[in-house]
């Protein structure tokens, strides 16, 4: 059920940097400031810029995105620019002037890349995004800090300081709407991992027995796992998604304005086995363009977090979990607990 995804490289930059979840959501200026330095890992090497451009639901949302809503003359800020294709689009797209953020080597190659294509009302400029205040007000930040789970590139705080700093009055976020998921879903048989209790082998064997002695105190079962979905592996949601978090940046006040407790209630339409909760996101750009990372939709450059579960379910019958967002930009702190 494994599934390389885009959070790897900041589970591996968090180890190395010695901060725990816990000790990280404990400060929140040293919070953004670890997030920033793990963005930065996490996408210096260039098979990651390879893998992204390669996403053709992706690159394709952005560019129609950005076809609709940059205007003649607009100035842009280009939040993280990485290979510099986002900026690109913006100049062709008839910016007046595009400044691309980027505090990683990947600058250079992104530098020559606009060259290369005649792209030369863009000024790259290496920093972070904090220290950076261009001469004159923005039209647009165009971003793309979306992880896995949406927050956990600091896309939020670091889009809204730039908002609230340099973007003219009118000036406007892209993409701003977002929407985040918990749903509970049904794998595809061919892709189902059971509980060790509920796994039916021949000659009837009988692991039922295993439940008491596996959720006993020496086990740490009590608390779902934390599992990735292979793409093609959810067959369906219990029920139609419902969201549990919906914003803009264009007008969301801070990070800390966005509930961490949540109740996800939904009612099987169908007998079903749940396997698990699963994570994912979408964004608009406007009413005609947006992008969903949904394991139901065509496969995405990010991955999709699933909390186990493993329950049969009945048609009609309703099932409540309790969802804690823990430290937003960290998914590791957060947790479900069925209700």
């Amino acid at each position: 059920m494994l599934h390389r995804v885009r959070s790897s490289a900041t589970r591996a930059a968090r180890s190395a940097l010695g901060f725990g979840a816990q000790r990280v959501a404990s400060n929140g200026w040293l919070t953004s400031v670890v997030y920033d330095l793990m963005n930065e890992t996490n996408f210096t090497g260039l098979s990651e810029h390879e893998e992204m451009l390669s996403d053709r639901v992706r690159v394709d949302a952005y560019h129609r995105g950005i076809q609709s809503n940059i205007r003649p003359g607009d100035v842009v800020v280009d939040l993280g620019t990485g290979s510099g294709i986002l900026a690109c689009m913006a100049s062709r797209a008839g910016a007046a002037k595009v400044y691309a953020l980027e505090h990683g080597e990947i600058i250079d190659l992104a530098r020559e890349i606009a060259a290369h294509n005649g792209c030369d009302n863009i000024d790259f400029v290496r920093t972070n995004s904090r220290e950076f205040t261009p001469p004159e007000p923005v039209d647009v930040i165009l971003h793309e800090q979306m992880g896995d789970e949406l927050f956990n590139e600091n896309m939020v705080e670091n889009v809204l300081d730039l908002r609230d700093r340099v973007l003219r009055p009118g000036g406007r976020v892209l993409p701003a709407a977002f929407r985040l998921f918990v749903e509970p879903v049904t794998f595809a048989p061919e892709y189902r991992v059971r509980r060790l209790w509920n796994i039916q082998l021949p000659d009837d064997l009988d692991l039922s027995a295993t439940e008491h002695s596996l959720t006993a105190a020496r086990f740490d079962t009590g608390r779902m796992d934390q599992v990735w979905a292979r793409p093609g592996s959810v067959a369906s949601t219990v029920q139609p998604p419902v969201p549990v978090l919906e914003f803009s940046l264009n007008d969301l006040p801070s990070l800390e304005a966005l509930a961490v407790d949540h109740v996800i209630d939904r009612t099987a339409g169908t007998d079903a086995v749940v396997d698990g909760l699963c994570v994912w996101f979408d964004t608009a750009f406007d009413d005609q363009v947006s992008l969903t990372t949904s394991p139901l939709a065509p496969p995405t450059s990010w991955g999709n977090r699933v909390f186990r579960v493993d329950a049969d379910i009945r048609a009609g019958e309703r099932r409540r979990w309790h969802l804690h967002l823990g430290n937003l930009v960290d998914p590791a702190t957060w947790s479900i607990e069925p209700l």
